[in-house]
């Protein structure tokens, strides 16, 4: 716009110019011709000033009587002012042809001037001073004539000029006129040209800017101008509806404003009301000014009256027991810190009347854009009867309901605490009597079980009374009881324990009207300086037990390791297992098999653990000779190959690896007959899995001790797709004329070679050889029992393609598998880089 304005301004301003210039010159002309019309009017005077002068000097020669006439000066006189005139005309500009005629004419003047000079000064006779009288005269007349054609053609050409002037001045006239006419209409249009760019635009946005200010916001306006009224519009609609959004946003946030004021007000009646009515006691400390504010609930909790208590956080302090203050101020501390999200903490507060009372306090700070605390504010909850009742809930869980004595939960928690005793002080001495009842059963079904649970009573406050306070009495279950002696002499003070009870438990007892006697076989198992567990105690204890029966009942055994461990194990063990697959008491751990090409766990092997109800975890080695020898392995084994099937099909959907995860599962030599093959295509029909990750590791005894047998067994399970494996290769009876017709694909060299492979220059040996047969036979090898970086190295560096052992992982259970195949894409976190 601002160009156009100029552009326009420039063009008017041209027209302007060239209409001055055009007058200018038409001025400059018609000037000099007025100017040649004044000269023209000069000679005109000039030749009135001579013909004037002239007739008078004419006059004055011939009215003067004698040339010394008095009017002879007078003749003088007028000749000289008359040759003044005519020089003083003809310093003026004229043309060529009338500056002749001048010039002529003052020669004219000059002859008659000096014909005068002679006339005048004269002083001849009479005939000369007439003759140059009467010269005198003719030069005047001749003056006379010239003057008279002068002003003939003066006339004429101040008529040629005069016409020719008005002529320039008409045309000058009309020229400016329409030069005029034309700057006029062009100035016309340049105003409507720029009424129609400013004065339109500017007259919208006056009236948008009036919509605006009535509270007409979002107003817009059209944006078809260009330039920087367009670009004025543009961003004049932009301000408009910025101003729509932005008084929108605000009305919304003042009506968000009152909705939150309201919401406050409320909030504060709420509070002010859950303040006076609420169970809890509310606080509020100010960090800055470390002021606190305690409600009327919160002092009233404590038996204070509102005024009694002021608003220092040290008041609350000193009310709290000294044995949990410090605690308290650790953790106000640390969250105030900002090193716990929240406050939390239970303690004990002084009441007025001077009982202590269980408060639990929880509360959460503000802080400021730095995060520092400057506000705290929490509850204060009376917690007395929750921690009674969660005493009472404790005691009941570490007391039996109906003797009030220590069960078996709190018995072991001591037995764990006398075993600690005694790894730190080599005197410590302590033994565990295992007590049941002898014809309890008999006498609950008698006399009924009313008389039966106060007779078991009865056993336990005497059975008390048998030993010191220190010592526990636990009822363990049904007519089973236990006794801790905690730091005896020796074993002589159970003995005495023991025979006490023999002696003096049979006195009859007053139980509902019926004198009811009973007897109690006790075992007794001291303790050791070996390695302790307190489910072994009592296990040991009981086994104690049972010989006391199996020896006649009411008496005592001292349990010996040595004489009874062995056959009371295997009775146990043999009993229990016949129920372990029903009770669901079998567990599988895996350990994983690490690939040393990729440092990838490529399968696991499946390893089975009896978890024992009574004696814990029992590792295969202590039953699988007594489910081989019950015919019991049959049944175990299918369940292991079952479940480990199983699993591994999980582990295959939920965890996708290239090649797929394989499981290792071992085989009895009493499962080597054909129905294994029936087994195991059961179990691939039944479980969607890949034949080909199931590997299934035989003992070379297995495969030697009846070769011919053995060998069909195997190519049905190869053709069944299932890998087979050679266990414990090394240790056994091998054959290698059989070894390379075996359908195997991997050997497992037995763990014994591997720990001492860098030690021994023989094992290692072995160890190389082993790999360059399964080579040679196109077999993979599997070291087992791998526990040392070196170890692994020396393996890696033999060509070995899977390790495992505890430098990888021991085995572990299902989920803890799970955990180690979905960490980090399934690689093993352990620092091979160091190795």
């Amino acid at each position: 716009m601002r160009k156009k304005i100029i552009s326009l301004l420039f063009v008017l301003f041209l027209l302007f110019t060239f209409g001055a210039l055009i007058a200018a010159l038409h001025i400059e002309d018609t000037t000099n011709l007025f100017n040649n019309l004044i000269k023209l009017h000069q000679i005109e005077g000039l030749r009135h000033d001579l013909v004037e002068k002239v007739l008078k000097v004419q006059s004055d020669l011939y009215t003067v009587n004698t040339p010394l006439s008095r009017g002879l000066e007078d003749i003088v006189i007028t000749v000289e002012g008359l040759d003044k005139s005519a020089k003083k005309c003809i310093s003026c500009h004229h043309e060529p042809a009338i500056s002749q005629k001048l010039e002529k004419s003052i020669l004219l003047i000059d002859d008659l001037q000096e014909a005068l000079s002679y006339y005048i000064t004269a002083s001849a006779n009479r005939q000369r001073i007439d003759k140059l009288k009467t010269d005198a005269a003719l030069i005047g007349n001749e003056l006379l004539n010239h003057t008279e054609i002068m002003a003939f053609d003066a006339a004429k050409n101040i008529d040629k000029s005069t016409k020719h002037a008005l002529g320039k001045v008409k045309k000058t006239k009309i020229a400016l006129s329409i030069l005029f006419i034309v700057t006029f209409f062009f100035g016309v249009l340049v105003a409507l040209n720029l009424t129609t760019s400013i004065t339109r635009p500017t007259h919208q946005l006056v009236l948008a800017s009036r919509k605006i200010a009535a509270g007409e916001l979002g107003y817009t306006i059209s944006e078809e101008y260009k330039a920087e009224f367009g670009e004025l519009a543009s961003n004049f609609n932009l301000m408009s509806v910025s101003l729509k959004n932005g008084y929108t946003k605000l009305q919304q946030e003042i009506t968000e404003r009152r909705q939150t004021e309201e919401a406050l007000s409320k909030s504060e009646e709420r509070y002010a009301l859950a303040a006076l009515g609420a169970n809890d006691g509310l606080w509020d400390w100010d960090l800055k000014s470390n002021v606190i504010y305690f409600s009327p609930r919160w002092k009233t909790m404590l038996g204070y009256d509102e005024k009694e208590i002021g608003s220092s956080p040290a008041e609350w302090l000193n009310m709290v027991h000294t044995d949990d203050r410090m605690l308290l101020e650790a953790k106000l501390n640390a969250h105030i810190d900002g090193h716990t999200s929240h406050f939390e903490n239970e303690h004990r507060m002084r009441h007025r009347e001077g009982t202590y009372r269980w408060m639990r306090n929880r509360g959460i700070a503000l802080r400021d854009s730095s995060g520092v605390a400057y506000r705290m504010a929490g509850s204060q909850t009376d917690i007395t009867e929750h921690k009674k009742t969660e005493e009472q809930l404790v005691h009941d869980a570490f007391h039996d309901t109906l003797t009030d004595l220590p069960n078996r939960a709190l018995l072991m928690n001591r037995l764990q605490h006398v075993i600690d005793a005694a790894q730190r002080r080599n005197d410590y001495l302590f033994a565990v009597l295992f007590i049941d009842l002898d014809r309890f059963k008999y006498i609950n079904d008698s006399l009924g079980h009313v008389v039966g649970d106060q007779l078991l009573i009865a056993v336990g406050k005497r059975l008390s009374g048998f030993v010191r306070p220190s010592d526990t009495v636990a009822r363990l279950g049904g007519d089973e009881f236990a006794i801790l002696l905690e730091d005896i002499k020796d074993r002589s003070d159970a003995i005495k324990i023991a025979q006490r009870i023999e002696k003096d438990l049979p006195l009859p007892f007053d139980i509902c009207g019926h004198d009811v006697s009973t007897t109690a076989s006790v075992g007794i198992v001291m303790h050791s300086e070996g390695d302790a567990r307190p489910e072994h105690l009592l296990r040991d204890a009981d086994l104690a037990m049972y010989q006391a029966k199996a020896n006649g009942k009411a008496r005592y055994e001292i349990f010996d390791a040595a004489m009874h461990a062995r056959l009371m194990k295997y009775l146990m063990l043999e009993t229990d297992l016949r129920h372990a697959i029903e009770r669901n008491e079998f567990r599988l751990h895996y350990q994983p098999i690490l690939s040393l090409a990729t440092n990838r766990i490529t399968g696991f092997e499946a390893l089975i653990r009896w978890q024992h109800p009574f004696h814990g975890l029992i590792y295969p080695t202590e039953f699988i000779s007594i489910a081989e020898e019950t015919g019991l392995i049959t049944s175990i084994g299918q369940w292991v190959l079952r479940e480990a099937c199983r699993k591994t099909s999980l582990w295959q959907k939920q965890f996708f690896t290239t090649p797929p995860l394989t499981i290792n599962v071992n085989l009895s030599c009493k499962e080597f007959t054909p129905l294994l093959i029936e087994n195991i295509e059961q179990i691939l029909h039944e479980i969607d899995i890949d034949a080909s990750t199931l590997m299934l590791e035989i003992t070379e005894s297995t495969i030697m001790k009846n070769p011919e047998s053995t060998a069909p067994l195997l190519l049905e399970l190869k053709n069944l797709g299932v890998g087979l494996q050679i266990d414990d290769f090394g240790t056994g009876y091998s054959s290698l004329s059989y070894l390379h017709n075996l359908p195997v694909s991997v050997l497992k060299i037995d763990q014994s070679f591997i720990r001492m492979v860098n030690a021994d220059r023989e094992n290692l040996e072995i160890v190389k050889t082993i790999v360059a047969l399964a080579h040679n036979l196109d077999m993979d090898v599997i070291a087992e029992g791998v526990e040392t970086a070196d170890e692994l190295e020396t393996l890696r560096e033999l060509g070995c393609e899977y390790v495992q052992g505890h430098l990888i992982s021991r085995p572990i259970e299902s989920e803890t598998a799970e955990d180690l195949i979905a960490a980090d894409t399934h690689r093993i976190n352990y620092s091979l880089r160091q190795i």
